[in-house]
């Protein structure tokens, strides 16, 4: 078996990918998701309870549909992040990432050498040897994601992206614009120059762009800024927003 990395083959097909955060720790989320074509999930440990083995499961869903599952770590510790790659995810995004010497420090976590420090497993990962390859195809087929979200990271973009191995670098807007001191509100000049800044340099060191958006409208937008890795909703955000909906339309109806 050859190891492929299916989210550089899927924008090389069509230019952009569009994916979704999962924060339900539900693999039945992930599946629905693949089955209706997304082309990624961020598996959000940051930001929810979720467990390696449950991602395991998450994994696995999305597999059945030819999705890809890249987890985000809580914390930026080598351990942990070479233990979500052992048990078979497709890469990884290390959120809060402020400068060259943070994306050095995750390269030596999460790839073989020469441009890691990652020792062997025959667990998942490498499908327990039947990736054969496994040391030699897995630092360009794990797609690894340095997220810019601080003022700190977007005075050293051009370090965090020059840093070899970095497959993308991902825009947390609401972390980032916080920061600036201007939550939210990405359309203040200094935050739009920002976001610009954070594509631009990515685009000149040969790393993917990537950022999180919350409206189809918003995703089309950024893509033809040239974003190619665009997330589009939450899946919890998502249940509740459509739920809300249904609970106030029966309301509606019920008082005409």
């Amino acid at each position: 078996m050859k190891m492929r990395n299916y989210l550089r083959e899927k924008i090389n097909e069509k230019g952009y990918v569009i994916g979704a955060f999962v924060a339900s720790c539900n693999p039945t989320n992930v599946e629905i998701l693949a089955m209706n074509g997304m082309d990624f999930v961020i598996l959000d440990m940051e930001h929810s309870p979720l467990g390696l083995e449950t991602m395991v499961d998450m994994i696995r869903a999305g597999e059945t549909y030819g999705m890809v599952s890249i987890p985000r770590v809580y914390t930026m510790e080598t351990k942990l992040m070479r233990r979500i790659l052992d048990v078979g995810a497709h890469g990884i995004m290390v959120p809060m990432v402020g400068n060259g010497s943070d994306a050095r420090y995750i390269m030596d976590a999460v790839k073989f050498p020469p441009l890691g420090l990652r020792g062997m497993n025959a667990g998942r990962g490498p499908r327990w040897g039947a990736y054969e390859n496994y040391l030699s195809e897995a630092n360009d087929a794990l797609f690894t994601i340095c997220q810019c979200e601080t003022v700190e990271g977007l005075e050293n973009i051009d370090k965090i992206a020059g840093t070899p191995g970095v497959d993308c670098v991902f825009i947390g807007t609401g972390d980032l614009s916080l920061d600036m001191g201007h939550p939210n509100d990405l359309k203040h000049p200094e935050v739009a120059e920002a976001i610009d800044k954070i594509r631009r340099t990515c685009e000149d060191a040969g790393v993917i762009p990537g950022i999180v958006t919350s409206t189809p409208e918003d995703a089309a937008c950024r893509i033809k800024e040239g974003f190619k890795i665009v997330t589009i909703m939450n899946d919890l955000g998502m249940f509740k927003k459509q739920s809300l909906l249904q609970i106030e339309k029966v309301h509606e109806l019920c008082d005409e």
